[in-house]
């Protein structure tokens, strides 16, 4: 793979925690894999060659030998009529998760906002000797201790900011879990009681998780520190496409996310709720399980400054989704703080300081989608008006000139909106005098959506229409995640690696429940 990059825009990426590097000060929870192989990987082909899988998150199945673990798996010969073949399509695209999830579910109980939530405080009858907290009030984790009345911990996922998140075992059923244990520090207890009330506000309007919504399973107070207990999931899409060196997914499970996600965008904000915080590393796979497939091409770069290659890419067998960290998630009708999102996520009215809502959540989902499309992130900066540049660049238009007086009336009354300096006689003054000239390339470097995604398919026309209905700078205009759900991609399939994974996985399905039906008739 070859690599050309600009300078201090590369995903930052740290070792040693176990979770995957961050835009953000918080990092992955939640996300656990169980030791995933890194050695292949691949991108989209419509004839598509498989070369294994991998195997995790307890997902067995008796395999036929054409389908082992590292065998090249033979192309076969389909002899079925044009319906047989659209159905199976169906069945693994859109259409297919439609059946199996259903049409987006509102909330049953819209204007029901969930008060505090009472944590339980767990006395600790056998207090340790050795020091619980380090200095920065993060708890110290030892694995294979006591945590709480109910759980054994077992290991360390990962940790950010807010503190850390280990894997568990409820003594009583046995299954695992993941806990976030917070520092014990008083801003991020608090913020942690906000989490526990949007959290409960989720479980109440959706009990059975219709809209992939991480669900709170118990909390409690253990040696000072607030724990929130969650299911155990599998990787994050981030930590997904970093093990397979940020090869993109195929069209059809860019597809599928974007269905997922904005079925759980649209259910937070049917209950006023604006997650914030929409990032690839807050979406995690229910099951990391996947194969890998031959890819041999370039791929797809949302800069002309960038160019890369894979032989092969590793494509899931199931892209089902739940969206995870509601530590910045915010009542629309309660206070909001100025600046929210992830940098390279954020949406231009968070930037301009003319406030939001929303809509942001859509913007996010935008990049998202696009990032999945290239492996890299859309918007690599750190910098607010090279950050509207890239925006200008990549849309190919100019910031609306309405938005631009709001930003400049809000100076004018004393608000002192420091984004009107980026603006003169009704244009983003991009690039200012002083703006570096490795920043002036590589934003002349940045390509428009119309040449990231070629338009040589119908699938891909209607992706790309529905993203530019995203990038609208005006969040009035912008599409809502409700209108979104309607449009016409979502109804158009396409056949490629993730259809061909998916019917690997219904095929190993198959195998696995007739093994299962021939040992119940041995058994009796």
């Amino acid at each position: 793979m070859s690599r050309t990059q600009h300078v201090g825009k590369k995903r930052r990426v740290d070792g040693g925690s176990g979770e995957a590097a961050g835009y953000s000060t918080t990092n992955t929870p939640y996300s656990y894999a169980n030791g995933q192989s890194t050695e292949s990987l691949q991108a989209p082909t419509t004839a598509s060659t498989s070369l294994g899988s991998q195997v995790s998150n307890d997902y067995r199945a008796e395999l036929d030998t054409s389908l082992q673990t590292g065998q090249k798996r033979k192309r076969t010969t389909r002899t079925s009529d044009a319906a047989q073949k659209k159905q199976e399509i169906e069945r693994a695209g859109p259409k297919g998760y439609l059946a199996e999830y259903g049409e987006y579910l509102p909330p049953v109980k819209l204007s029901k906002k969930q008060k505090d939530v009472a944590v339980p405080a767990i006395h600790d009858r056998h207090a340790p000797k050795e020091k619980i907290d380090d200095e920065d009030g993060h708890y110290i984790v030892h694995e294979n201790s006591r945590l709480g009345e109910k759980y054994n911990l077992l290991n360390l996922l990962g940790q950010g900011t807010f503190g850390k998140v280990v894997r568990a075992i409820d003594i009583r059923s046995r299954k695992e879990v993941a806990v976030k244990i917070i520092r014990a520090v008083p801003k991020y207890r608090d913020a942690s009681r906000i989490e526990l009330r949007v959290l409960k506000t989720l479980r109440e309007a959706d009990e059975h998780n219709r809209n992939r919504c991480i669900q709170l399973r118990d909390c409690f107070d253990w040696r000072g520190h607030i724990c929130i207990v969650t299911p155990l999931l599998g990787l994050s899409v981030f930590d997904f496409l970093k093990g397979g060196g940020f090869v993109p997914f195929p069209g059809s499970h860019i597809q599928a996310f974007a269905r997922q996600l904005l079925g759980s965008i649209a259910f937070l904000h049917d209950l006023n709720l604006i997650h914030t915080d929409l990032k690839p590393e807050n979406i995690l796979l229910i099951n990391h399980t996947y194969q890998t497939f031959t890819y041999n091409r370039n791929i797809p770069s949302s800069s002309t400054l960038t160019t890369r290659s894979a032989k092969f890419r590793r494509v899931l067998l199931s892209p089902q989704i739940n969206l995870i960290d509601f530590g910045s998630a915010t009542f629309d009708d309660e206070y909001h703080s100025s600046v929210v999102s992830t940098r390279h996520y954020r949406a231009p009215e968070i930037i301009l300081g003319i406030g939001w809502s929303h809509p942001i959540d859509l913007w996010s989902l935008g990049c998202i989608l696009v990032e999945c499309w290239t492996g890299d992130a859309l918007f690599q900066t750190h910098d607010c008006c090279e950050h509207l540049g890239m925006m200008e660049a990549v849309t190919g238009n100019a910031i609306d000139k309405s938005i631009i007086r709001e930003v400049q009336k809000s100076s004018k009354r004393g608000d002192r909106n420091s984004a009107a300096r980026f603006f003169k006689n009704g244009h983003l003054q991009y690039p200012m005098p002083d703006t570096p000239r490795q920043s002036r390339k590589f934003v002349r470097g940045m390509k428009r959506l119309e040449d990231i995604i070629p338009q040589t398919n119908n699938f891909n026309r209607l992706f790309l229409d529905l993203l530019r209905r995203i990038f609208v700078y005006d969040p009035k205009k912008r599409i809502t995640a409700r209108e979104a759900l309607k449009h016409p991609w979502f109804d158009e399939l396409v056949e490629d690696d993730g259809t061909e994974a998916t019917r690997i996985r219904v095929e190993r399905e198959r195998l696995a429940e007739q093994a299962e039906r021939g040992d119940r008739g041995r058994a009796r």
